[in-house]
């Protein structure tokens, strides 16, 4: 690739990356809380800008490469290149199958500029270049290079047409200090969720019961499913959305 003309930043080439993929998109909101103070008839008289902190979306095509996805249930702290200071904190991790393209990943994450520790607690690794598939030379070319569409995994009542697994994980900040930074955080509450969609070729899956999905990742097993949601369009055939969630209990 090369650029002529006009000296921008063009393309996602040297965006920040959370893990290892062609990045679609990376995004940084930058901001600060706003406090206005009135005088004796109620118009502003002062402002305080404090609790400075950012938030940042991050979105990537899975290749071959793609094994050191983030596991936030070992922790949050990413490291990322640009920022130097504070800490980045992620909250959600989430990776995505649709028939007929191919699988991407992606995660927010909320910068804390004035959080100062020397080695906080990073997330786990996990391969995101699932599931494993077999006989796709004649469709993806070269093959092994993306995972393409919901091929390698299924379903008893339906024929895959997307998947979703998220990871979300609760951020609590400090109160403010007096000078009105940000100055610790605490991680809590981690859960996965999955939605699903199938075209129905068999009965809906009850309520409460558990999510069985064959050849997914190992991380999309003993989900509970909390709502179905079954559809009808003119001209086309009866689809499932299903709704499921997992936490640290279901592990036993």
């Amino acid at each position: 690739m090369n650029r002529y003309g006009q000296a921008i930043t063009w393309g996602t080439l040297s965006a920040p990356r959370m893990f290892t993929g062609q990045t679609r998109s990376f995004s940084v909101r930058d901001a600060l809380s706003k406090k206005l103070f009135t005088d004796m008839v109620g118009d502003n008289l002062a402002a305080a800008l404090t609790g400075s902190k950012a938030e940042i979306n991050f979105e990537a095509m899975v290749t071959e490469g793609s094994t050191d996805f983030l596991d936030l249930s070992e922790g949050a702290a990413v490291a990322l290149s640009g920022f130097s200071t504070g800490v980045v904190l992620a909250s959600r991790a989430f990776e995505t199958w649709r028939i007929g393209e191919a699988k991407t990943a992606g995660a927010t994450a909320t910068w804390f500029p004035d959080i100062v520790q020397a080695s906080p607690t990073a997330p786990g690794v996990l391969d995101a270049f699932t599931p494993t598939q077999t006989g796709l030379d004649n469709i993806v070319l070269p093959g092994g290079n993306l995972i393409y569409s919901t091929v390698g995994m299924t379903h008893a009542t339906g024929i895959m047409h997307g998947l979703t697994i998220e990871q979300l994980l609760q951020i609590t900040p400090d109160d403010e200090s007096p000078e009105g930074k940000i100055l610790g955080a605490a991680t809590h509450g981690y859960q996965r969720t999955i939605s699903l969609d199938l075209l129905a070729t068999g009965a809906a899956p009850a309520k409460g019961s558990v999510l069985s999905l064959t050849g997914a990742p190992s991380h999309a097993s003993n989900y509970r499913i909390t709502d179905v949601n079954k559809t009808y369009e003119d001209q086309r055939g009866m689809m499932f959305n299903i709704s499921a969630f997992w936490i640290s209990g279901f592990a036993s």
